[in-house]
């Protein structure tokens, strides 16, 4: 039996809330309205984006995360975006990107704890520069783990498996 067949799929009213917490998230990040995103996060989140692995045939990857773009906690999250929101603490997002993030096939799960989902999704991310001409287009798959608190949605756990190896813009200054 695969692990997908053992899952046990969220109620049509769950799916609803989930899909609306991911797509307000995504109205969010391309408002670069973090102060509200990190109201919707647990106080223990992680929150990671390992560097993908490129394998040769027959090599199986690490499942350990051993680096990467993000591995953070509730304390480097603010600051990371305390940082983006204050263009005279960076030059990263000074000026301000603009982004767009399409968030497409959303499956959810009920989670191993009463009140969890566990939550995927593809993601994919337009971004370009005011300051230049050529956009650049993130594609990633997200496992998520969604926690209900006190009757509202956050996310607890985040793990954004990028699609390309080698990121080719020159900074992440945004969130997936």
């Amino acid at each position: 039996m695969s692990e997908s067949s053992q899952r046990v799929e969220v109620s049509d009213h769950d799916y609803r809330r989930i899909t609306t917490f991911v797509y307000d998230e995504a109205e969010l990040f391309e408002e670069k309205d973090y102060q509200t995103w990190l109201s919707r996060v647990t106080e223990d989140i992680s929150y990671q984006m390992p560097v993908r692995g490129v394998f040769e045939k027959g090599q199986q990857s690490e499942q350990k995360f051993q680096n990467g773009y993000f591995d953070d906690d509730l304390d480097s999250l603010i600051l990371r975006t305390t940082l983006w929101a204050q263009a005279s603490t960076t030059v990263a997002e000074s000026p301000p990107s603009i982004t767009r993030h399409f968030v497409t096939n959303i499956r959810a799960y009920a989670g191993e704890a009463a009140g969890t989902f566990q939550v995927t999704s593809n993601v994919l991310v337009f971004r370009i520069r005011s300051t230049s001409s050529t956009p650049h287009l993130f594609s990633c798959r997200r496992n998520d783990l969604l926690r209900e608190v006190d009757g509202e949605l956050k996310l607890a756990y985040r793990l954004v498996k990028m699609d390309e190896p080698v990121v080719q813009s020159p900074n992440l200054s945004f969130l997936v």
